[in-house]
């Protein structure tokens, strides 16, 4: 789900840049344009309902947990149709120039507007499919009792679907707008000046981008409502883990689910604004070892400088798919084919969204790279048997991250099958994992390979940044 509020937002600011094929509403009319645009979201709703509950049926008249599965993907493929759907009424209908026509260019007003239809789309699914994920917490009470686990409360429909709204879409969403207004406000200032030169509104983008972006973590305690994680074994073990390592942390945050997510993650670039983001349920339901090596694999991010690292390989990636694309329509002769302006809009929409797909499926394959480094990085830290030289990777330490990954998999009801395009599946993970037993601790072979695309990836900007000095780039 961190690919769908993203693809929103790319959506709309392509469309107000111009890759648009309708610029107003036409003669039917802005109120056309809003049933064309909210009409289809109701009806996959509509579609998506029918289908949860017949799974709900099925899994109330037998033993099978395919139902839970089927659900939630009618419910996941639900979201991309919708989005699918906004992304042609913004391109195709007009839907931004309608909302415009009717509130006017507001700062964030009527970017508010235009993103509602996939967002209340998205919240939809999250209701539709509330009634599995309550059957399913509910199977799992008295387990818990047997376990003496922590009994939480079985969330409403309302609270559940606050917290998957939290972090699927606002952790995003609220700095990206937040932003996007910025922005807005900066572009009304200049307007206001004298021809002011166009580096200086370019600079004033880029400085109040990365202030958004270096402050995200406190916007993030506001948005989850997460409070410090309270001394104990945990946070020893994850202070040792920092100190050995050299990572500096400000804080470990705990974030309140009733247990309803089991999820671990790392915010901020700098000491002074990185936390280490712990759901309770990940703390109550997992072992202690386990705890250890989830924490190690997101400090891992850390110590491997994968945040800005993908900052530069995502830029990377885009320039190497417009490359592509340009040079691929240079070899069929599409640019100096005669077309019309309808032609040439077609033709120009087409270019940008291959450019796009190619550059997210390459940022993809590299996520996932990244993902399986700090999995190696969690057992390179586990992986403490003195009488090796060189130390080596053991089976226990590779087993206690599999196990770790296996048990975030069965409580969120993940299919280990599943594929995630910025993790890996994780089956495709425990596979790794299993290949690198017995290897030496240093200078692992995705070290090797990470390092490399590092280096790739400088090499790419260098090269285009030279070459954007001459016209033919």
């Amino acid at each position: 789900m961190q690919l769908f509020p993203i693809l929103i937002i790319l959506v709309m600011v392509a469309a107000d840049g111009g890759l648009r094929l309708a610029d107003g509403p036409g003669r039917q009319g802005g109120g056309w344009v809003a049933a064309a645009t909210w009409v289809p979201v109701v009806v996959v709703l509509g579609v998506a309902w029918l289908g949860v509950g017949w799974c709900e049926r099925r899994l109330a008249a037998g033993r099978t947990p395919r139902p839970i599965l089927a659900a939630e993907r009618i419910t996941r493929f639900a979201r991309w149709i919708i989005l699918a759907h906004y992304a042609a009424a913004v391109m195709f209908l007009g839907w931004l120039a309608a909302v415009r026509n009717a509130v006017g260019d507001l700062v964030l007003v009527d970017e508010l507007i235009v993103i509602l239809p996939p967002l209340v789309g998205a919240l939809g699914t999250w209701w539709i499919h509330y009634p599995m994920e309550r059957r399913l917490r509910e199977a799992l009470l008295i387990r818990r009792l047997d376990l003496g686990r922590p009994i939480y409360p079985v969330l409403g429909r309302g609270a559940y679907v606050l917290v998957q709204a939290r972090l699927h879409l606002l952790l995003l969403l609220v700095p990206i707008l937040i932003i996007l207004g910025l922005i807005e406000i900066v572009d009304l200032a200049a307007s206001g000046l004298t021809e002011p030169p166009k580096w200086v509104t370019e600079l004033a983008t880029l400085a109040v981008a990365a202030g958004v972006f270096v402050f995200s973590p406190l916007l993030a305690r506001f948005v989850l409502a997460l409070k410090p994680l309270s001394a104990g074994p945990i946070r020893d073990d994850l202070e040792r883990m920092c100190r050995r390592h050299g990572v500096r942390l400000r804080q470990a945050l705990v974030w309140e689910t009733y247990g309803s997510m089991i999820n671990a993650a790392v915010m901020g670039l700098t000491g002074r604004l990185r936390y280490l983001l712990l759901t309770d349920a990940l703390l109550e339901t997992m072992s202690r070892p386990q705890v250890e090596a989830v924490m190690a694999h997101e400090v891992g991010h850390i110590r491997r400088h994968h945040m800005p690292w993908l900052v530069v390989c995502f830029l990377a990636t885009m320039v190497v798919a417009v490359r592509v694309v340009e040079t691929s329509l240079g070899l069929v002769g599409a640019t100096s084919l005669e077309l019309s302006p309808a032609s040439a809009e077609w033709l120009g929409l087409g270019a940008t969204g291959m450019e796009l797909v190619l550059a997210l499926v390459a940022f993809g394959w590299v996520c996932r790279r990244f993902e399986r480094q700090a999995d190696a990085f969690a057992v390179q830290y586990l992986s403490t048997v003195e009488d090796q030289e060189p130390p080596r990777i053991t089976a226990e330490a590779a087993g206690m991250m599999q196990s770790a990954l296996d048990t975030i998999a069965r409580l969120n009801s993940i299919a280990p099958t599943r594929p995630s395009w910025r993790h890996g599946s994780i089956a495709w993970r425990r596979a790794f994992l299993d290949s690198i037993v017995g290897r030496p601790v240093a200078n692992l072979p995705i070290d090797v390979l990470v390092r490399r695309l590092k280096i790739l990836a400088v090499l790419i900007l260098v090269i285009a940044g030279i070459l954007g000095l001459s016209p033919d780039f």
